[in-house]
């Protein structure tokens, strides 16, 4: 078989398994132009060693990585180009899948619980807040283990998934949100914050909380005109009242 050999359009399609419309789409953006074009009827002729290209083509066209990206990787020599492009598609892909993830489990839950909209709340009400903490693992550790709090995907994108610690539902009473702000230079990242939780233990909690890592601020006492309560400050130096339930 002779590598020099030149072929129709038609054929070239057969040996390398992309239609006649997808060359003519290739050639017209730069990626796989023919051998030659004849001036006269436009027809396009392709050399056979032309098919290796072709084929390495298609397959990174059937993993979706887009045409810019395929010219680099295919006209790469060194091979640094294609291992941080496919490294950057894998992470792309390993995205995709999550989300695919996420909304099966979605419907999943649809079909067993049912669906329901959640009703519009009337008024304004609070719904949440933002810590500055300094290690981001670290104060969701922090927060779990001394609070039993929940950390959970709150809003899922095309980029990432970003969690807050939640409570309840959203469309319910009961929903709120506490954001860990680790970055300093986040637009809305705020200072040293204090807040308060109730608790049906205080005592325990309290205990529990400097076990975990907490500085103890004010030890649980008995204030006039105010339920049991005490402080701590988290590892970030945010204050935390605690008050009796």
């Amino acid at each position: 078989m002779d590598d020099d050999e030149v072929v129709t359009i038609g054929r070239f399609a057969r040996l390398t398994g992309l239609s006649i419309g997808t060359l003519r789409h290739y050639d017209e953006v730069g990626l796989l132009s023919p051998a030659s074009v004849d001036p006269a009827t436009g027809y396009r002729r392709y050399r056979r060693s032309q098919a290796g290209r072709a084929r390495r083509i298609r397959t990174l066209r059937w993993d979706d990585l887009p045409i810019d990206q395929i010219r680099q990787i295919i006209d790469d020599e060194s091979g640094a180009v294609t291992r941080e492009i496919l490294a950057r598609h894998l992470s792309l892909l390993q995205r995709r899948r999550d989300l695919l993830t996420a909304r099966i489990g979605d419907t999943q839950r649809f079909l067993q619980e049912g669906f329901t909209v959640p009703e519009v709340q009337t008024g304004c009400r609070p719904v949440q807040l933002k810590i500055a903490v300094d290690d981001l693992d670290a104060a969701v550790s922090f927060y779990a283990e001394a609070f039993a709090f929940r950390y959970d995907v709150a809003r899922r994108t095309e980029e990432a998934d970003h969690s807050a610690f939640l409570f309840g539902a959203y469309g319910r009473d009961d929903f709120f949100l506490i954001h860990l702000i680790a970055s300093r230079d986040h637009m809305d990242c705020p200072g040293i914050s204090t807040f308060g939780l109730l608790t049906d233990d205080i005592d325990t909690r309290h205990a529990r909380a400097v076990t975990a890592g907490a500085t103890e601020a004010v030890a649980p006492h008995d204030p006039d005109g105010m339920p049991r309560c005490s402080a701590v400050r988290d590892p970030s130096g945010n204050w935390i009242w605690l008050y009796q339930a």
